[in-house]
């Protein structure tokens, strides 16, 4: 699922932690919404390559978000993957026109197959915008600080010369250089490393890229609004 972009769309906790663990050690961006009605927005933000959309978020509103999304000019080519709880959800999430149907409580091995079944409409890294910001990472009760050298709406790159690996998991607190900005919190996964020995960017310092996971659909917001204002400014 390399540089694929994944919207989670469920209002349980658990269930979302749960999917969000499943796709560990993938290279997709993890986008989340827990109400219905963001669905459609945080999808024309992030133009994902799959969305996998509970039934039952807000209160059973997954089917009339599935009809709305499928009826929607921009967005109805996004493969929609519902997750249902019972036979009867299942049959009106066809009828609602999604693209497959898998079954709760989530399996791992169902919801994996179901994810690579739909790679081949994975969306390509946006342009990363230049950025200098600080950001604290965190893993296993240890933070370190490192800089933001460049971000876009999948990920960003952070200047460090702590140690680490490929595949492990952060969790980030960063504030864009900007007026509007609030503190962001989500968390990313290591993609890959930019060794001082051994760098694969030579314009870039240490550290190492990461994509989000599970960016909550007002920080993906903000950071839209950065990179639009940025790109504004360079085109001046």
């Amino acid at each position: 699922m390399s540089n694929m972009r994944i919207l989670l769309a469920e209002d349980s906790t658990i269930v979302l932690e749960i999917e969000k663990m499943y796709l560990q050690g993938s290279d997709a961006s993890v986008f989340t919404a827990s109400r219905a009605e963001d669905v459609l927005n945080v999808a024309r933000k992030v133009r994902p390559g799959l969305i996998c959309l509970s039934f039952g978020i807000s209160s059973g509103g997954g089917e009339a978000c599935c009809r709305e999304l499928k009826a929607d000019g921009e967005l109805r080519t996004i493969p929609v993957v519902m997750v249902c709880a019972a036979e009867g959800e299942k049959q009106r999430a066809r009828e609602a026109g999604c693209d497959a149907v898998i079954s709760k409580p989530v399996d791992r091995r169902e919801f994996l197959e179901s994810c690579l079944s739909f790679r081949s409409g994975a969306v390509d890294d946006d342009e990363r915008i230049p950025c200098r910001a600080f950001v604290q990472c965190t893993r296993n009760n240890e933070s370190f600080f490192g800089s933001v050298e460049d971000v876009s709406l999948d990920g960003m790159f952070v200047g460090t010369a702590r140690e680490v690996k490929a595949g492990e998991m952060l969790t980030l607190k960063f504030l864009l250089p900007w007026s509007g900005a609030t503190l962001i919190k989500t968390s990313g996964q290591v993609t890959w490393v930019n060794s001082r020995k051994r760098p694969r960017n030579k314009r870039l310092p240490p550290g190492f890229g990461l994509n989000f996971q599970g960016i909550d659909p007002r920080a993906a917001d903000q950071i839209d609004d950065y990179l639009q204002l940025i790109r504004k400014r360079l085109e001046e």
